[in-house]
C-alpha cells in the first residue's frame, strides 16, 4: 500500500479508502490510486479490509462479512409464510454462511422507502454486500449509495437500478412442460397464464411456448394463450374452455384449474408443491445469488455494474406429484 501511495502521490490512508471506493475521496483521486495499484499488481483482501474497517471503528471484531438482504414486500406481506420466498432466502442464508458473511434481512417497509436512512444503517453496521431480493411486483429503490456495496438482486421484481440477477430459467421450464405434454400424447396443449405472473417474468413462458407451438404442432392443433387478469383464472376462462377445448392445460397455478374438468401440468412450481410439473430450484436460486455476491466481494467489486448479467437456474421435471 506503501508503495501505491507514493506512485499515486497520496497517504497510505487516502490508498486505503480509494480501493474502497470510499466516496469521501474524490472520483479523480480514486482513478488515480486505483490506476497505480492495478500498475503495480496490488489487490486489495476485501475480508481484511472488513475486519480493520471494524477495529477503527472501536467495534469488536467479528468473523463473519456483514451482508444485506432488502425485502421489498409492502408491510403487511409475511413472506417467510411463503414457501417460495423463504426457500430462496434460506437458500441464500446457508450459502452466505458458509462463506463467512453473514445475511440479515432489511424490510425497506421499515424505512418507509427512504434509502438515505438506510444506508445510514448499512454503513454503520459495516456491511460490505447488498442482496435484493423477488417480490410480487415490479418495483425501484433509489437512494441507496450504491457505490459503497457489492450488489446481487434476484428475479425481475427490481427494474431500477440495474444489478447482476439470479432467476429461474423461465425458458426451459416452459420447454420441459410442453415436451412432457408432448411425450403424453396430448396435440392440444393449453397455456393459462396470470397476468401479473407473466409481467414479472418478461413474457418468457409465453415465448417459449409459442415456439414448442411452431416447432411441434399443426396449425389446427396450436391453442391461444389465455391470460387471466386474476388470481383465479378459472372464473373468467369458460368461454376459452368450450371454444379450444385443450385436452391439457400448462398453468402456473394448477390448484385454481382444478375445477376445469381438464388435467394440468405446473410450470412454475416451488420445490415443495406435491403437484406434477416443473418445479422451480428455489434453494438454488438463492445459493446462486450468495455465490455471486461473495465473488464480487472477494474481487473488491462495488457499486452498479456496467454491464448486467443475469444468471438462470435450472427447474426439473417431476411428474410423479
Amino acid at each position: 500500500m506503501l508503495a501505491v501511495g507514493r506512485a499515486a502521490g497520496c497517504h497510505s490512508s487516502t490508498v486505503s479508502l480509494a480501493l474502497r471506493n470510499d466516496p469521501r475521496i474524490s472520483a479523480e483521486t480514486r482513478g488515480r490510486v486505483q490506476a497505480a495499484a492495478a500498475q503495480l499488481g496490488y489487490r486489495v483482501n476485501p475480508l481484511i479490509s472488513a475486519w480493520g474497517a471494524t477495529r477503527r471503528a472501536g467495534r469488536p471484531v467479528e468473523q463473519r462479512v456483514a451482508a444485506a438482504y432488502l425485502t421489498c414486500h409492502p408491510g403487511d406481506f409475511r413472506w417467510k409464510a411463503d414457501q417460495h420466498f423463504r426457500s430462496i432466502f434460506e437458500g441464500a442464508h446457508e450459502r452466505a454462511e458458509r462463506y463467512g458473511f453473514s445475511l440479515t434481512e432489511f424490510r425497506i417497509s421499515d424505512y418507509a422507502r427512504d434509502l438515505a436512512r438506510l444506508n445510514q444503517v448499512l454503513v454503520t453496521r459495516n456491511v460490505r454486500a447488498v442482496m435484493v431480493g423477488p417480490t410480487l411486483e415490479h418495483h425501484t429503490l433509489a437512494g441507496l449509495e450504491w457505490e459503497r456495496f457489492s450488489l446481487v438482486t434476484i428475479g425481475y421484481g427490481l427494474t431500477a437500478p440495474a444489478l447482476h440477477r439470479v432467476t429461474e430459467d423461465h425458458h426451459l421450464g416452459m420447454k420441459l412442460a410442453f415436451e412432457a405434454c408432448l411425450a403424453k400424447g396430448h396435440r392440444r396443449i393449453g397455456l393459462a397464464l396470470v397476468r401479473q405472473h407473466n409481467a414479472m417474468r418478461r413474457e418468457r413462458w409465453i415465448g417459449a411456448y409459442l415456439y414448442e407451438q411452431n416447432q411441434h404442432l399443426t396449425e389446427s392443433e396450436r391453442l391461444p394463450v389465455y391470460i387471466a387478469s386474476t388470481g383465479t383464472p378459472i372464473a373468467e376462462a369458460g368461454g376459452w374452455l368450450r371454444h379450444h377445448k385443450p385436452e391439457i392445460i400448462l398453468a402456473d397455478d394448477p390448484a385454481a384449474w382444478r375445477s376445469a374438468g381438464v388435467p394440468t401440468l405446473g410450470f412454475a412450481l416451488s420445490a415443495a408443491h406435491s403437484h406434477r410439473g416443473v418445479h422451480e430450484n428455489n434453494r438454488g436460486i438463492g445459493a446462486c445469488a450468495a455465490d455471486l455476491l461473495v465473488g464480487f466481494v472477494l474481487r473488491n467489486e462495488r457499486g452498479l455494474p456496467a454491464g448486467r448479467q443475469t444468471v438462470m437456474v435450472e427447474p426439473s421435471l417431476d411428474e410423479a406429484g
